[in-house]
């Protein structure tokens, strides 16, 4: 590993951590829905900067998954299979963001029980370290079998 590819990794390892703790931990912090959604906006909007900002200048090729990306573009031509994707993926991210937000809340009643001042806060640390472990993780080897 060079110390480019190094710097990227702690990069994106610090980036992926941030914007995971301050995504959970936001409701602490701002109050009301709306002011919530423009927050998490932001949130992500400045990380996406940062990802482009950080990212190496060359990719590192992966055959398998740029054939998937080129069949998915080839969906996307097609006016009707975009929107069911489109949909679907809608509808999919909503359930998910639905499900993860009860289970955040449910955990940080836990915690609060149990006299945490700021469970959100905690519980953001604690998954922020986990998504910055995940990036620094080395990547899995795929067995080849003749």
């Amino acid at each position: 590993m060079t110390d480019e590819s190094l710097r990227t990794s702690v990069t994106m390892a610090a980036l992926a951590g941030g914007t995971v703790a301050a995504w959970t931990a936001l409701p602490e912090y701002v109050d009301g829905r709306w002011k919530r959604l423009a927050a998490r906006g932001a949130l992500l909007a400045t990380s996406s900067v940062g990802v482009v900002l950080a990212s190496d200048s060359e990719p590192t090729p992966h055959p398998d998954r740029d054939e998937k990306l080129a069949a998915l573009s080839r969906r996307l031509e097609d006016p009707v299979q975009r929107t069911a994707i489109w949909l679907i993926a809608l509808v999919g991210l909503s359930a998910v963001s639905s499900i993860e937000e009860k289970a955040l809340d449910a955990a940080a009643a836990r915690f609060e029980a149990r006299g945490a001042r700021s469970p959100r806060t905690s519980l953001g640390l604690a998954l922020g370290a986990i998504a910055a472990g995940t990036q620094l993780a080395p990547p899995s080897k795929k067995s080849t079998k003749a």
